[in-house]
């Protein structure tokens, strides 16, 4: 190996652990304390899901069905469970919230090394791809994500799956596919959809930009071939997705539901200035107050992440390089996709999005148009990139580095001074939108618009001034990925958020209590009904913990599934449009209802106890003071699974009424929707069954009717199960609106109920039939040739 060789590989080398040391620093506390990850959704489904997985799996099980949520759902068929993840293996040889862990830290390194390596190829030099890397890894929407694992994942590998897509537009081969096309399918099974779309349309834009990809001939044979490629690949997971979208309602119902967590435009100052509407701890993030009367997220008590900032030096790189490059059309298209992307993520502020729900046909499943800022921040890291190349690279101009920087650094500087001078952007632009702002709040918000114009208006002079360096490209590259880093550490690293790992294991007082009330191993569901109620003020607990233990002790969805509870509750997208159906009047579901669909045990705030408790039947109540809780176990709870006489109506409205209704029926008649009439059900014993052991999936009942009837099972009525008596096929009836029943007649039969995801099969061959096929001829070409040589 030459000198010139050696030197490059060294600087490498060199670059790859000045990466890892910045990770290292910025993630210092998750990395060297035994706190977990466990903000938002991280606790509220990324927990349980992986929990449930992991115990199925090592007993050598696949969970098709997930009893945790809803009366139950498809687990592969739901997206979000990223049912085919590799990261999910970690669960079954690490300890629970380590595996956790290191799947979210792993998820920076690879955003950094897939965001260099993009543009790297561009010819951005390592310095510029390090700053660019850096920007996208610990850009605002990354670090906050840290609430919701699959879409970190997602967001996380998408850089990577385009400098992939890159390689084979440049030059297609069947290697360079089936690398681009693995990545792209990983962007799928990480969980998020609108991901795995929005990574196609992006390997479109970039086989009509990228000047090195050939003819248009070419270009669209091998962008066609790609995207084929990555949804074979990807079908374990889209098929079952598909099925359910087709016989569910897996995404939004509506425009206004699709837009809930927009992006709202005074957020864009984000962008530059940071996160100045984020309380200065961090302990809770931007705090409720301020999403009510400032940036409404839809209904929501909270935004879905917050921060969307990127650096000032980024910022300036990124403007610089536009500036710079006016004349090629190339710079104007990729302003002009930004531009798109911030106009989709603005949601309800702009028509845009309302435009791709209502024009473009696989848009309607997706929600939140806040979810797009990744897009958007990629597209400006890699424009930061080329920015640097434009203006920062040897032989090229820096003037306009020099007036962008002061060009930003002017109206921040102005900010700061008309807030420290005399409250300027506080008392004459808050208080006139917020009148009745809290002191408190107040004076929060104007120390950070202070503080945050105050960076800003240094860290674009610095950039500015930094181009004096021109001629120790070196030192000047140093402190530029030092600025950049320094501005995204300051303003991220006390965003994401940690807890007790203890949370996880220690069973809160209610799961105590029902685990006491019922026999072990028996299926217990629950339900919850709280609304948006404020952390409780405890001892010891910062305000994010205290949250994460409200959630876990009053039995939330899909939390419980950590103890082995089911929940009449859903969180995740794939209910049955039936269940949600009878959950449309509230207190008629959690006082009449759910305990008809066999919940025993409800779970609500002491202060509901008015609108819920007067009209409870209650067996026990039992009472938790410092959480403001109360536990009741329905005396009137039905039976899991039970022999019924049937009441026939023609269909799912009649079901309705009949159920909607004040006075339910009997407790013995169940309400069926027969295609044909039933045999009539004498006054008198139904008889008797016996459940036997068995999986989620797969359900055996012995039973001894004394007369004709119907065998109700107080789950879900979902497309994918069947139903055989005594070995012979029969149909299954929706029952009571939600759940299901199947006919049998006096005397002695078995029963079973057997469940698989519509669509898995099919998908499960088709991707390993596409998996195993470019496997094969990969190694087809790779040998083949070196046996004719030999020969």
């Amino acid at each position: 190996m030459g000198d010139q060789e050696r030197g490059t590989a060294g600087g490498r080398w060199g670059l790859v652990a000045l990466a890892a040391l910045l990770w290292g620093l910025f993630f210092f506390r998750a990395l060297f304390t035994s706190g977990a990850f466990m903000a938002g959704d991280t606790l509220r489904a990324f927990y349980p899901m992986r929990a449930y997985w992991a115990s199925r799996v090592s007993s050598l099980e696949f969970p098709d069905w997930l009893p945790y949520d809803g009366l139950g759902q498809s687990f592969p068929g739901i997206f979000i469970t990223g049912a085919f993840h590799p990261f999910l293996w970690l669960h079954l040889v690490l300890p629970f919230g380590l595996a956790a862990k290191v799947t979210l830290l792993a998820c920076f390194p690879l955003a950094l090394g897939g965001t260099y390596a993009l543009v790297r190829a561009w010819g951005v030099p390592r310095a510029g791809a390090l700053f660019a890397g850096v920007t996208f890894a610990f850009c605002g929407y990354l670090v906050c994500i840290t609430n919701n694992p699959t879409y970190l994942q997602a967001a996380s590998t998408l850089p990577l799956a385009l400098w992939l897509a890159l390689r084979f537009l440049r030059e297609p081969g069947l290697t360079r596919l089936t690398l681009a096309g693995m990545v792209l399918a990983l962007v799928a099974f990480a969980g998020d959809a609108q991901a795995f779309v929005m990574a196609n349309a992006c390997i479109v834009c970039l086989a009509a930009l990228e000047p090195h990809a050939g003819p248009w001939r070419r270009r669209v044979g091998a962008c066609a071939l790609l995207v084929l490629a990555g949804g074979l690949l990807a079908a374990p997971q889209l098929l079952p997705a598909a099925a359910l979208t087709a016989g569910s309602e897996p995404g939004a119902r509506s425009l206004v539901e699709a837009q809930r967590f927009s992006l709202h435009p005074l957020r864009l100052w984000e962008l530059v200035l940071g996160p100045f509407l984020a309380d200065a701890e961090g302990t809770q993030g931007i705090p409720p107050v301020v999403v009510a009367h400032l940036v409404p997220s839809g209904g929501f008590t909270r935004t879905w992440v917050d921060s969307v900032y990127l650096g000032m030096p980024a910022c300036v790189l990124a403007l610089a390089g536009l500036a710079a490059s006016v004349r090629h059309w190339r710079a104007w298209a990729l302003a002009a996709l930004c531009l798109l992307l911030a106009a989709l993520c603005l949601g309800d502020a702009l028509p845009v999005y309302g435009w791709a729900y209502q024009l473009v046909p696989f848009w309607r499943p997706f929600r939140y148009p806040e979810k797009l800022v990744p897009l958007l921040s990629l597209g400006l890291a890699v424009a930061a990139g080329l920015g640097w190349k434009r203006c920062l690279a040897p032989g090229q101009g820096a003037r306009a580095v020099v007036w962008v920087g002061l060009l930003l650094a002017l109206p921040c500087a102005g900010l700061a001074l008309a807030e420290a001078a005399g409250q300027g952007w506080s008392q004459h632009w808050l208080r006139v939108r917020w009148p009745e702002v809290p002191g408190p709040v107040l004076q929060g918000l104007s120390a950070n618009v202070l503080s945050s114009a105050v960076a800003g208006a240094v860290l674009a002079s610095a950039c500015a001034a930094l181009v004096l360096l021109r001629e120790r490209p070196a030192l000047q590259g140093a402190l530029l990925v030092a600025l950049q880093w320094g501005a995204l550490t300051r303003a991220h690293e006390p965003l994401y958020q940690l807890s007790p790992e203890e949370l996880l294991t220690t069973p809160p007082a209610f799961v105590e209590r029902v685990r006491a009330l019922t026999a072990p191993g028996e299926p217990v569901r629950v339900a919850s009904s709280l609304r948006d109620l404020p952390a409780p003020r405890l001892p010891g607990l910062r305000h994010n913990d205290a949250l994460n233990l409200l959630q876990l002790s009053v039995l939330a969805p899909d939390m419980v599934a950590l103890w082995g509870l089911e929940s009449a509750n859903e969180y995740l997208p794939g209910v049955s449009p039936r269940v949600r159906q009878l959950k449309a009047d509230r207190v008629h579901w959690f006082t009449r209802l759910a305990p008809r669909l066999g919940t025993r045990f409800i779970a609500f705030a002491t202060a509901e106890q008015r609108e819920l408790g007067a009209r409870l039947s209650a067996r026990s109540t039992f009472v938790d003071p410092l959480m403001g809780l109360t536990l009741v176990e329905y005396a009137d709870a039905a039976p899991r699974i039970h022999l019924a006489r049937p009441e026939c109506v023609e269909g799912r409205a009649e079901a309705m009424r009949r159920m909607a209704s004040p006075q339910l029926p009997p407790p013995d008649v169940a309400i069926v929707e027969c295609q044909t009439p039933l045999p009539p059900t004498p006054e008198g014993p139904l008889g008797a069954l016996h459940v036997a052991p068995g999986t989620p999936e797969h359900l055996t009942v012995d039973v001894e009717a004394l007369a004709p009837a119907v065998l109700v099972v107080n789950d879900a009525y979902q497309p994918g199960w069947r139903a055989t008596v005594d070995g012979q096929d029969v149909p299954i009836l929706p029952a009571d609106v939600a759940v299901r029943a199947v006919a049998v007649p006096a005397g002695q039969h078995r029963v079973e109920l057997r469940y698989r995801t519509p669509g898995l099969t099919a998908g499960l061959l088709l991707g390993g039939a596409a998996w195993l096929g470019l496997a094969l001829a990969c190694l087809g070409r790779r040998f083949v040739p070196r046996r004719r040589a030999a020969a």
